[in-house]
């Protein structure tokens, strides 16, 4: 590490690609799936069973990714009746987790939705010696 830090220093060029150390994701919303998904996490939005918690994968530990890349992600909200959704990334230190609970939060927005035409987008951006999350 210390190696990398010294050659990014002197010519950040010359690092073209990172390894993940970790498994990033968000927490989502899915369909709950009766047999499959963890009774603890079902919830009912607008009538529906919905599974909470869910660990969406962002990068997966070990994966390669080009120093410079920007991923952006699009999401939807919740309830038409939502004025703001939480956006929650998290980590985790193995392969993707099935559910949140077993990752760690990095960081969590407050996006307003009080305008219906908004959308949630969120950029995940791989350019230097850190990943950078914004939406």
């Amino acid at each position: 590490i210390l190696k990398g830090a010294l050659v990014y220093g002197q010519n950040p060029e010359r690092i073209t690609t990172r390894i993940s150390k970790y498994t990033y994701g968000i927490e989502v919303i899915e369909d709950f799936v009766e047999g499959k998904d963890n009774p603890d996490l079902k919830i009912v939005i607008d009538g529906k069973k919905k599974c909470d918690k869910v660990f969406r994968e962002i990068i997966c530990k070990g994966d390669t990714v080009k120093v410079g890349t920007v991923n952006t992600r699009r999401y939807c909200r919740g309830s038409e009746k939502d004025n703001y959704v939480c956006i929650k990334v998290v980590r985790s230190d193995n392969k993707p987790p099935e559910y949140t609970t077993d990752a760690l939060l990095l960081k969590d927005w407050l996006v307003d939705l009080s305008n219906p035409n908004k959308k949630i987008i969120l950029q995940i951006d791989f350019s230097g010696t850190r990943i950078h999350f914004k939406t």
